[in-house]
């Protein structure tokens, strides 16, 4: 008798231990392996999928690998290391496609952005020519918004220094630099922090200027098509939730990074989240300056509309807002 329920007990204890509460399968979590580039907080609806277990719920396990910005992430995604980029520049992807890496963008994370902070001699934008400027390095989207902007205001800079986002408000302190591009919340940080240092121009001249997106390695795109859009579906519940909280989210995110709410305020000011649909002719107006400057061969980009109906596809996007329920 003793024996038959030790060993029902052990029977029982084997069914725990195999069989999950939810089913007869455990199911298996996929990890993907994600680019970012670094200060990258305000990638707000994507660290609110995180923090609300939303790629939990698709079977993702996230492992993140942060570079100081996004031409080096495209190098490694080059290299097959990474399946999907977050928060990174239109210019170091496109840049990176032309030079024939293997690349697909998938949705607009962030418009706008892309601010000039100067220090307190510094009255306008227009007040910057002639005048040594910092950004975050060649082949990104602050440096190529930067040359944009400087020909719509007919100002020319005396140089531009390229350096670590985190360096260049230090810079700016020391007065080694009249101003700096950069993202947030780096500008509303500095503003906030650094006496007499101010937004000279909050977003870019391109109206709804793209400034970073979502991008897949191709093979992993063809590859494992259900598994890109659990992350992204992921994403866009984000960018829902992120929506319909709008009126507290500066205090939440203010106390889930541990930021004065000011900063963060300033933040979402400047970079627009909401809309993940990719406004194309902004993102002509790039590859046009990276033409212009020879960041791109013209052999290698014949035709822009072209370029870029290969290497944008939107096909999952329209699919996925319709069912988290994105307008």
């Amino acid at each position: 008798m003793k024996k038959s329920i030790l060993y029902l007990g052990l029977v029982i204890l084997l069914m725990i231990l195999v069989i999950p509460l939810n089913g007869f399968t455990a199911e298996k979590m996929t990890k993907v392996i994600v680019g970012t580039t670094m200060s990258n907080e305000t990638l707000f609806p994507y660290h609110l999928a995180v923090k609300n277990g939303y790629f939990d719920k698709e079977g993702l396990t996230i492992e993140i690998k942060t570079f100081v910005a996004g031409p080096p992430l495209m190098m490694s995604m080059a290299n097959g290391e990474l399946n999907v980029n977050i928060g990174t520049g239109y210019p170091g992807m496109l840049q990176a496609a032309a030079q024939g890496v293997d690349a697909k963008i998938l949705l607009s994370m962030m418009k706008g952005s892309a601010p000039v902070v100067a220090g307190a001699h510094i009255k306008t934008f227009k007040d910057l020519d002639g005048k040594v400027v910092g950004t975050p390095g060649l082949g990104t989207l602050q440096n190529t918004l930067l040359n944009i902007d400087a020909k719509e205001y007919g100002i020319k800079f005396n140089k531009l220094v390229h350096g670590k986002i985190t360096d260049l408000p230090v810079f700016l302190e020391k007065g080694e630099i009249d101003a700096f591009s950069s993202w947030e919340w780096v500008a509303a940080e500095t503003v906030y922090r650094v006496k007499g240092a101010h937004y000279v121009l909050k977003s870019s001249v391109i109206k709804n200027c793209e400034c970073i997106a979502m991008g897949a390695y191709g093979k992993f795109y063809r590859e494992n098509p259900d598994v890109v859009k659990k992350f992204m579906r992921a994403y866009l519940r984000g960018v829902k939730f992120y929506i319909e909280n709008r009126k507290d989210m500066s205090a939440l995110l203010a106390k889930m990074f541990n930021r004065p709410e000011e900063i963060v305020k300033m933040a979402m000011e400047n970079d627009a989240v909401e809309d993940p649909d990719i406004n194309i002719s902004s993102v002509k107006l790039m590859v046009e300056d990276a033409l212009d400057a020879g960041r791109i061969k013209k052999e290698a980009v014949p035709d822009i509309d072209a370029f870029l109906k290969k290497y944008i596809d939107q096909t999952f996007l329209k699919e996925l807002k319709q069912e988290v329920g994105l307008k």
